[in-house]
């Protein structure tokens, strides 16, 4: 699966939606995200590969975790829900209201469902975090974060 999304985005998605470079001697705007889609799509090929191996070589109980190696079940699910909608709604928030401050919210969130009960130093990481991840974006690759006072 993750082999084909990634053949999808190689050859549809990032050529369909990046332009070309500004100066023969630019680094075209695709290369890194062709890159990085490239290193996904090797590994997920070895993963898969070493997956089917494994499978044919040993059938025992995994190793480390024995029995309890069940795959996923009711709490795994309540888990991938939780992320998959704490990233979406970050996603959405950031549209409305901009980076900083949709992140936040979003750590402010998975921190606290992590178990940190710490609210000084979540609210320390929820605030330092977004200011200076958005500062390191714009001074190594001179991008603005979306913000709506921007």
């Amino acid at each position: 699966m993750l082999a084909a999304l990634s053949l999808v985005c190689l050859f549809w998605v990032i050529p369909a939606t990046t332009s070309p470079p500004d100066s023969p001697l630019d680094l075209a705007p695709s290369f890194i995200p062709m890159v990085s889609v490239s290193v996904v799509l090797v590994l997920s090929v070895v993963l898969a590969l070493t997956a089917l191996r494994q499978r044919q070589e040993d059938a025992s109980l995994d190793d480390e975790f024995g029995a309890d190696a069940t795959g996923m079940g009711r709490r795994e699910f309540v888990n991938l829900g939780f992320w998959t909608l704490a990233a979406a709604g970050a996603w959405v928030v950031m549209r409305y209201v901009g980076f900083e401050p949709a992140m936040t919210l979003f750590l402010v969130a998975v921190l606290t469902y992590l178990g940190l009960r710490n609210f000084r130093l979540v609210a320390v990481i929820a605030i330092a975090t977004p200011i200076v991840l958005a500062q390191f974006v714009w001074y190594v690759f001179e991008i603005q974060v979306p913000g709506f006072w921007r």
